[in-house]
């Protein structure tokens, strides 16, 4: 280094002041000429570590360190130039502290990737995936956002253990990953939920690969076994040339859970389905409050005597009051049965009923049996018998004035529990009745294992042509019913010929808007004074 001594005191002062690897080239241009340095160059993955002092360098390094695979190059400026041993000590301490510093970079960005990535599948995580999009910058209304559910993964990890799950997830990922563009995104949001961000005039082709795979995995016999998973897609056809979070994975998102919730492949996100989505939310969000406020209020429908045409008793049925407006129960109750909050409702109007009765009573007014219906989500519950026997006897009510209805099932599990259920419902005196029934696959069975006291043919036998086939049925369904001393009531009654047609196969009682709509309370009391009642 001629008359001057390379001053590596001063470069690590200059060092320790910098605040990222990159600093190092304003501490090399201060000592380049003392050092000779012609340039300088680390071989590495990470670009911004290279450095270049000098392009007009010679090929051959004067000097090198090796640390953790990384090679660290020194090159003088002219062969000329004879290095002197302080030089070469100061130079291989240079190399060292580069090493170091470089080691700490290399550090630092794998905690940084640690925030991005997702480490099971090697791809993007969501943030990751978020700072990708956004740094691409392109025109949004090129592209689409999808959301990806991989079915029944669960039965995977079950069968195939969690190694082998997250091989299969790791698989999916570069399936995913190697089909995106650089202009193009793709990220696991953990579990079995991906993200992707592609060009829309490449949909098609990416819908067929995300939406099945195969894959051999190792079953718990350790040997290979062949399968094929297939993925749910949500997706969201951007609008315009504007990002907006939700449309990036929110929409998809919501688009993939109704498309599961429905069995479908794939869904598109739409105005309409926004709005459905955001109307099931604002009813879950809502429907406690509402509860307690008591803005669900009963309706009672009458069950009539197709001879007489007076009634025999009633149905009560929940309407949701809500800003002026009657919400109809095919919209909330389908909701709150999937939630599973549907008890609370069932067990309101079973609750408001009772009271209803006892009122009835002490204001001397006739009492005509009642009904309620219990939802099969209910009987998850295993309490549900005693929750509803607690309500019946707390307000006095008597034998035979309370029928609680239920559905029939094929599903050999809920058969056990609804059976066990009308079991002890007639050890305590209440009544019960089979709503629906004909729907199922095992209606002479019901008839022969739960001891019910009514069955309420569903309007489907009647409300297309009749056949030959159906009078038969129907018929025999009747016959039986009148031997086992099983009432049976018709539903959905609509015309005189519907009416006629039932009271020739032998049933004399029936409920549908021929007779009577649900009513507000007071309109039933109102119809009950004028019409009366088959015990009057």
């Amino acid at each position: 280094m001629g008359d001057t001594v390379f001053d590596l005191k001063g470069f690590i002062e200059i060092l320790n002041k910098s605040s990222s690897f990159d600093d190092l080239k304003l501490a090399l241009e201060t000592y380049k000429e003392d050092l000779h340095i012609s340039k300088l160059v680390l071989k590495t993955a990470i670009d911004s570590c290279e450095l270049v002092l000098n392009k007009n360098s010679l090929d051959v390094p004067s000097f090198s360190y090796s640390k953790n695979g990384y090679d660290y190059l020194f090159y003088k400026v002219n062969d000329n130039y004879e290095f002197t041993l302080d030089d070469a000590n100061n130079i291989e301490a240079l190399l060292r502290i580069l090493a170091m510093e470089h080691q700490i970079v290399i550090s630092e960005k794998k905690l940084v990737d640690s925030e991005l990535y997702s480490h099971q599948a090697n791809i993007y995580n969501v943030t990751g995936y978020i700072k990708k999009v956004c740094s691409m910058n392109p025109d949004y209304s090129k592209y689409n956002s999808y959301y990806i559910n991989l079915k029944a993964f669960g039965l995977i990890n079950r069968l195939f253990g969690p190694n082998e799950g997250d091989y299969a997830i790791k698989h999916y990922a570069k399936l995913l990953n190697d089909f995106a563009n650089p202009d193009e995104a793709v990220g696991h949001l953990g579990g079995d939920n991906f993200v992707a961000f592609i060009k829309r005039f490449r949909h098609e082709e990416f819908v067929n690969l995300a939406s099945k795979f195969t894959i051999k995995l190792k079953n718990k016999a350790n040997e290979l076994e062949e399968i094929t998973l297939s993925g749910v897609i949500g997706y969201y056809e951007f609008e315009n040339n504007q990002l907006v979070n939700e449309r990036l994975i929110s929409y998809p998102a919501m688009a993939c859970q109704y498309a599961r919730n429905n069995k479908k492949p794939i869904i598109k996100i739409t105005k309409e389905l926004i709005e459905s989505v955001n109307s099931v939310k604002d009813i879950e969000k809502k429907f406690k409050y509402e509860l307690n406020k008591g803005n669900f209020v009963i309706y009672y429908q009458p069950k009539f005597d197709i001879v007489t045409s007076k009634i025999f008793g009633v149905e009560a049925l929940a309407r949701w009051h809500k800003n002026g407006e009657i919400v109809s129960p095919g919209v909330f109750v389908p909701i709150l049965e999937k939630n599973g909050e549907i008890i609370d409702l069932d067990l309101y109007v079973l609750e408001t009923l009772c009271r209803d009765i006892r009122n009835y009573r002490s204001y001397g007014y006739k009492i005509v049996p009642a009904s309620c219906n219990i939802s099969r989500r209910d009987f998850e519950d295993p309490n549900l018998e005693d929750k509803i026997i607690r309500i019946i006897n707390e307000y006095g009510i008597l034998p035979g004035e309370i029928i609680i209805e239920v559905t029939e099932t094929s599903n050999l599990e809920e058969k056990d529990r609804l059976a066990k259920f009308i079991e002890k419902m007639n050890k305590n005196g209440i009544y019960t009745s089979v709503d629906d029934f004909g729907t199922g696959y095992s209606t002479l069975s019901v008839l022969r294992d739960f001891k019910v006291n009514e069955i309420k043919i569903d309007r489907s036998f009647i409300n297309r042509k009749i056949e030959d086939s159906d009078k038969i049925i129907i018929g025999s369904i009747i016959n039986i019913a009148n031997k086992l001393k099983i009432q049976v009531v018709f539903e959905g009654i609509e015309t005189i010929e519907q009416a006629k047609f039932v009271l020739s196969l032998g049933c004399s009682r029936a409920q549908g808007f021929l007779y009577s709509k649900p009513l507000p309370k007071l309109e039933f009391e109102a119809k009950m004074q004028e019409i009366g009642t088959i015990y009057d």
